[in-house]
């Protein structure tokens, strides 16, 4: 076994980072909802496939699910993305939402939609950033074959009331001399919304 698997496997999870309790046994779930936004991106991710599914570097189903559609004070709402390992091996993704941290791998995720005010130009906004470094296995986590994991998120993005349809998207790059490579891609499913304003906006 590729020992950097076998070291992200043996403490995945016993690092301190930002993990929700109450998620289903055996599943990793990232808390993202007080992340800052870096810089908006004008080139990629953009805007991501329309059609669901993952390229051949990333294996994985991801689903976007919203849980409840209340917009807060600011117009963003709470979301989740549900990644799924469906290959046949165990995949090393990165699981800190540290932005301060030396990377070698970054996650991102964030979400396309044709309702409101959303990519009306060609920048970006992103839902999460999850950062790994090769050498700490607690930046790591391990996803096994059929394992999922999930990462709570803020839209980040100003959202407009009514029924909204989105799109999750998903990004994998390795970074390395100051340039970065891509390592896959994954697409979901859209999903259909009611956006309302939460109790007492």
């Amino acid at each position: 076994m590729d020992p950097r698997k076998l070291a992200a496997a043996l403490v995945a999870l016993s690092w301190s980072g930002a993990i929700l309790a109450g998620s289903p046994p055996n599943q990793l779930t990232i808390d993202a909802t007080k992340q800052p936004s870096p810089p908006a991106r004008g080139r990629g991710p953009f805007p991501g496939s329309a059609h669901p599914g993952h390229s051949a570097g990333l294996p994985v189903q991801l689903e976007l699910k919203i849980p409840t559609g209340e917009l807060r004070p600011d117009g963003t709402t709470l979301i989740d993305f549900l990644i799924t390992n469906v290959g046949t091996e165990p995949i090393t993704l990165p699981a800190s939402v540290d932005q301060n941290m030396e990377r070698t791998e970054v996650l991102t995720l964030w979400f396309t939609s044709g309702v409101g005010r959303l990519f009306e130009s060609a920048i970006v906004g992103t839902s999460a950033e999850l950062y790994g470094r090769s050498s700490d296995p607690r930046t790591l986590h391990v996803l096994a074959p059929n394992e999922t994991m999930r990462v709570h998120a803020s839209s980040r993005v100003e959202l407009d009331t009514g029924a909204a349809s989105l799109t999750g998207h998903a990004e994998l790059l390795l970074l390395s001399n100051g340039r970065s490579n891509l390592v896959g891609t994954s697409d979901a499913e859209p999903v259909t919304k009611t956006l309302s304003l939460s109790p007492g906006r």
